[in-house]
């Protein structure tokens, strides 16, 4: 019988994965299904499930045992309001129930303050402050993600069809972004995902001496600089840029950034981890 059990949980659309210690032993680690809890919760709940079992079993213990369990669950979607109480109701055992960026924030800092900017193929930012988390972005493509690799990709093609139109100067890049997004930008659009898009800006990042590159990389760092204003954020705040688009502008970060610049100190499944071991 063991007297205490630990269990961190990171899920998104994509998949889920659970990190879990016994009686602080080894930490032992399990991947599933897709969890997001807004486009299907019945589906994030059975994943999450399934992963608890398949843990447990792996430890050699009984669903009986959970009672002993601390659960800390950093789930995609858990931000919208009510959503992190409504789901933590669906499971069969104690949760704490936190959006996914608060477990990145809790990985990548070690759990010191600090500020993490997450740009990969969406955007989110945030920052902890003693016991206090502000949160800004992060609402998805549609309303914001801004910063973000499918926010760039979009804004580059945007661009690039002024070049078509003779509002813009001929630019190498506008002519590469059209191959990709054959028969015509436009047809693109209506079809693609985030992620289509996404990839739209490591064609732009791949040729960044032309005119219509740069502009849209002082677009992406104008978000970041608001994102991080909007946080306030000051020089000697250890700030954190992860995702896609983040590894790739890290190196080209103005001085005063790279200055603050620490690297990520964990995953947001070891945030998880790290925020189901505070609990009581």
């Amino acid at each position: 019988m063991v007297d205490r059990i630990d269990i961190g949980i990171d899920g998104g659309g994509t998949g889920c994965r659970l990190a879990m210690s016994a009686d602080g032993g080894a930490v032992r680690q399990y991947q599933g299904g897709p969890a997001n809890i807004v486009t299907d919760p019945a589906a994030a709940e059975a994943s999450i499930r399934l992963l608890v079992q398949e843990a447990l079993a792996d430890h050699g213990l009984g669903f009986d045992t959970m009672e002993k369990a601390r659960v800390c669950a950093g789930l995609a979607g858990a931000r919208l309001p009510g959503e992190a109480d409504r789901f933590a109701t669906r499971l069969p055992f104690l949760a704490y129930v936190v959006d996914d960026s608060v477990t990145a924030l809790e990985g990548a800092l070690a759990g010191q303050d600090g500020i993490l900017a997450s740009l990969g193929t969406g955007s989110f930012f945030i920052r902890k402050t003693g016991e206090d988390r502000r949160h800004v972005g992060g609402w998805g493509f549609q309303l914001g993600d801004e910063g973000s690799a499918a926010w760039a990709g979009r804004r580059a093609l945007s661009l690039a069809l002024r070049v078509a139109d003779g509002r813009l100067p001929p630019d190498q890049i506008a002519e590469r972004l059209f191959d990709a997004t054959r028969p015509h930008p436009v047809l693109f659009a209506r079809d693609a995902t985030p992620a289509d898009f996404a990839q739209l800006a490591r064609i732009v990042l791949a040729s960044r001496d032309s005119t219509l590159a740069k502009r849209v990389l002082s677009d992406i760092f104008g978000a970041l600089h608001e994102g991080l204003a909007d946080l306030g954020y000051e020089p000697g705040i250890p700030l954190v840029v992860t995702g896609g688009l983040g590894d790739m502008l890290r190196p080209m970060l103005p001085p005063a950034l790279a200055a603050d610049l620490v690297d990520s100190r964990g995953s947001p499944l070891d945030g998880a981890l790290r925020l189901a071991r505070a609990l009581p």
